[in-house]
C-alpha cells in the first residue's frame, strides 16, 4: 500500500521535555515534524519562533514542515521568513486568509528561490476556488480540518468532501501539488482522509505528548498502512 507522509506536530508536546519528545519521534522512525508558528494576531495563540526552530534543527535531522498562522505586517514576506530558513526546512505554509495577493506572490517566489515547497492553507470555511490562480505554482495545499490556533480539536466532518474535491481538481487539471490535512487526525479519521485523497497528514496529540517510542511506532504504522 502507498506510504503517506506523517508529520507529527510538536504543538501538543510537553515543552519541559521537548528534547525527550523529539528523541522518541526520531527513535520511532519519523522523518518529518510539523512546526506551528502562531502570532496572537491571525490566531488567538502564541507559539514558536526562529530560536526554538534553530535549536531543534541544530541537533536533529528531521525534515521541517513550517505552518505559519501569522500576519506579516510592516516588513516584507522575505524579511519575515529569512530567520526561519536553513537546509532542513522542506516546506513552508502560509494561510491564504492571512496574506494579500502581493504577499502570496512574494511568498511563492521566495519558496522557489530557496528550493522549499510552497504551500497555502485554507481554513474550514474558505472555498478552494480562492486558490485557483495559484494552483500551477503550489507544491502543497493544506486543508485545515479544524480552525487554526489550538491543538487537540475535533475533526470537522465536512473536510472529507473538501479533500475529495481538491483531489478531483488535481486530477482534472493534471496538477502536481500534494494534498495535506491538519487537525483532529487519528487512526479513525485518517482512514477516511486517506480514502478522500490526502497524501500528507499532520498528527498532534495522537502522536505527541508523553507517548512511549513503542506507542508512537504502533500509531504511525496504523496511519501509514
Amino acid at each position: 500500500m502507498k506510504r503517506f507522509i506523517v508529520a507529527p506536530s510538536i504543538l501538543t508536546a510537553n515543552f519541559l521535555n521537548l528534547g525527550k519528545e523529539l528523541d522518541n519521534l526520531k527513535e520511532a522512525g519519523l522523518e518529518w515534524i510539523h512546526y506551528d508558528v502562531m502570532d496572537y494576531n491571525f490566531v488567538p495563540n502564541l507559539t514558536f519562533g526562529p530560536k526554538i526552530l534553530s535549536d531543534i534543527t541544530s541537533k536533529y535531522d528531521f525534515k521541517i514542515d513550517i505552518h505559519l498562522m501569522v500576519q506579516v505586517l510592516n516588513i516584507s514576506v522575505e524579511e519575515y521568513l529569512k530567520p526561519f530558513i536553513n537546509n532542513k526546512i522542506k516546506q513552508l505554509t502560509f494561510h491564504f486568509e492571512s496574506l494579500n495577493k502581493e504577499q502570496v506572490v512574494e511568498f511563492i517566489s521566495f519558496c522557489k528561490k530557496n528550493n522549499i515547497a510552497a504551500s497555502l492553507a485554507v481554513n474550514p470555511d474558505t472555498s478552494l476556488s480562492y486558490l485557483d490562480e495559484y494552483l500551477n505554482d503550489l507544491d502543497n495545499i493544506l486543508v485545515m480540518s479544524v480552525f487554526p490556533g489550538f491543538g487537540g480539536q475535533k475533526f470537522i466532518e465536512k473536510t472529507y468532501e473538501k479533500i475529495k474535491a481538491l483531489k478531483n481538481l488535481k486530477l482534472e487539471k493534471k496538477l502536481n501539488f500534494r494534498i495535506q490535512v491538519d487537525g483532529g487526525v487519528n487512526e479513525q479519521t485518517f482512514k477516511l482522509v486517506q480514502e478522500a485523497g490526502a497524501e500528507m497528514i499532520v498528527a498532534g496529540s495522537y502522536l505527541v505528548g508523553g507517548l512511549s517510542v513503542e506507542k508512537i511506532k504502533q500509531r504511525v504504522w496504523k496511519l501509514e498502512n
